[in-house]
């Protein structure tokens, strides 16, 4: 009981730091790729490669209205055999855009990831989206908080009705070290997007 204790001491000391000091300004990727509803998700694919990026903002005439990620393009297009090129952003885009400022800190936006069950945040200041905040890029500056995202979880697991899948496991990450859903290859526990950089497909 006493270590508890004092886990939960060091813990709270941890978040109490973390929330005073790192905004999400100062973590997330200024770097976006923007394409049109009306892409077809080969040409998305194409620039995602082009442009090393794992995330793409979609857009239409007025502004962004939605989001396509690597793992969009796996689980709603490849593994449905349907052909990329004639699969429009649109009809596999994540809408709306969940979004958080800049000033967030990078705390909050763990929570708001782990509620929504994401793994990316627009980052929107006023009416821009300036950037983008993944759960590795908060892992990157601050590798102590696999911890407390893994409590953060467990809090929110019933809210959130996680469903747990055949075969799939939480953890960490073996390879990247993000605290999220795990599936073993080659005697490795790695993560959905270490899987796919690894070329490892359903």
């Amino acid at each position: 009981m006493v270590l508890g204790a004092q886990w939960d001491l060091e813990t709270d000391a941890s978040i109490d730091e973390i929330r005073k000091e790192m905004s999400v300004h100062e973590v997330m990727t200024s770097k976006l790729v923007v394409a049109n509803i009306n892409s077809s998700v080969l040409e998305i694919a194409r620039e995602m490669i082009s442009q090393n990026v794992g995330s793409v903002i979609i857009t239409d005439d007025i502004g962004p209205v939605g989001i396509i990620t690597e793992t969009d393009i796996i689980s709603k297009v490849v593994i449905n055999n349907m052909m990329p090129g004639t699969v429009m952003a649109g009809q596999i885009m994540s809408s709306p855009i969940i979004a958080t400022k800049p000033s967030t800190n990078v705390i909050e936006a763990a929570e708001q990831m782990t509620r929504c069950n994401i793994r990316r945040l627009a980052v929107i200041d006023g009416d821009r989206i300036v950037g983008i905040i993944t759960d590795r890029d908060i892992l990157i500056v601050s590798p102590g908080l696999n911890t407390i995202l893994e409590s953060l979880i467990e809090l929110h697991r019933d809210e959130n009705n996680f469903v747990e899948e055949s075969g799939i496991e939480r953890g960490i990450c073996q390879r990247c070290g993000a605290y999220t859903d795990l599936t073993q290859m080659n005697g490795l526990m790695i993560c959905e997007d270490c899987k796919e950089e690894e070329g490892y497909y359903d």
